[in-house]
């Protein structure tokens, strides 16, 4: 194991990660040796993966990129790979619950800045939380704000995802 006490051990962890969410995205730009060297390859796929996860692009791995890297590494590649979303068949509403629900959560948690949302849970439950957020998203979007995620609704979500996704 690394020591993250010394430079050296914190990038060889990095490059571990970025190896890691390779192979778990099937993404070769994030398929780097692991050296222990800072060098351009690491800079490449440090850009690369800030760029997928819609996060500042400077190639420098801060707290944001490392925090987020290390969540996807932590058992969450499906919540953080860069997936394009389908679009659902589900109609959601307040008080439903169930991994619809979560699924409708974490999208509107990785819009979260490109969109006035703040404070969605991820916890499958559709409180008034995750109904504040749907209508801030639907008044966004042009839609009607019902809080209730429709079709039309979870089109207009799919597109902003794909969007966000796609070109940041």
């Amino acid at each position: 194991m690394a020591d993250l006490t010394d430079r050296r051990g914190r990038i060889e962890v990095l490059q571990r990660m970025l190896c890691r969410m390779a192979a778990a995205w099937g993404d070769p730009e994030l398929d780097i040796p692991v050296t222990g060297a800072w060098n351009e390859s690491t800079e490449r796929a440090v850009r690369a993966f800030q760029q997928k996860r819609c996060l500042p692009v400077t190639g420098i791995c801060g707290r944001e990129t490392w925090d987020a890297l290390a969540a996807c590494c932590a058992g969450e590649e499906e919540r953080c790979a860069p997936v394009l979303m389908e679009v659902r068949e589900l109609n959601l509403s307040p008080g439903d619950r169930g991994d619809g629900v979560t699924l409708l959560q974490l999208v509107l948690r990785g819009l979260e800045g490109a969109y006035p949302l703040s404070g969605v849970p991820s916890d499958g439950q559709y409180g008034p939380e995750t109904e504040r957020a749907v209508a801030a998203f639907q008044r966004t979007a042009g839609l009607s704000p019902t809080g209730r995620a429709d079709r039309s609704t979870w089109r207009a979500l799919a597109m902003a995802y794909n969007g966000m996704t796609e070109d940041c």
